[in-house]
């Protein structure tokens, strides 16, 4: 609530407070006495002190409905607390389930990353294997087609030898 609604409703409670009372219920008499129209001073305790204004029923419906208007007010300010209270409770349990989801996101990504580099271990390992298999299986080919060229040399060589020496020298 604005200040201005209640120093407007602290003036209409004022305006429209009525006289204090004693305990048997008649007017008592705050301040001062009032002048008599004569001038001359208070009233003589003689004369009855006269009764105050009685107040008009407006002036009292005019309180009630100012009480009434800031009943409403706080009733509507208070159903606007709890819908904001409720609304920050379910965004903050919104946020908490997020948070949740974000970490178990999180492992997710850690565990799917873990696997791919076990993955691409694995597979690393494969193809060095595979690799290490084909330069042995190259060597390996390389050692046995020099093994074969030195015996076709030999035979050659062999097949030379035996050749008489005519021929031996044509070839």
């Amino acid at each position: 609530m604005n200040a201005a609604f209640w120093a407007e409703l602290d003036a209409r409670i004022a305006r429209a407070e009525p006289a204090p009372s004693t305990a048997d219920g008649n007017p008592a008499v705050a301040g001062p006495l009032p002048v008599a129209a004569s001038g001359a001073g208070p009233e003589t305790p003689s004369e009855p002190p006269s009764e105050p204004p009685s107040r008009p029923d407006a002036d009292w419906s005019q309180v009630l409905d100012t009480l009434s208007a800031a009943s409403i007010a706080a009733q509507e300010q208070d159903q606007r607390l709890r819908q904001r209270s409720a609304t920050c409770e379910t965004l903050s349990a919104e946020l908490q389930a997020a948070r949740q989801e974000i970490e178990a996101l999180r492992a997710h990504l850690q565990e799917v990353q873990t696997q791919a580099a076990l993955r691409v271990r694995e597979v690393e390992a494969l193809a060095d294997g595979r690799v290490r298999d084909a330069d042995e299986r190259a060597e390996a080919a390389i050692v046995r087609a020099e093994s074969a060229e030195d015996w076709l040399k030999r035979i050659e060589q062999a097949s030379r030898d035996l050749l008489p020496d005519g021929r031996h020298a044509a070839a």
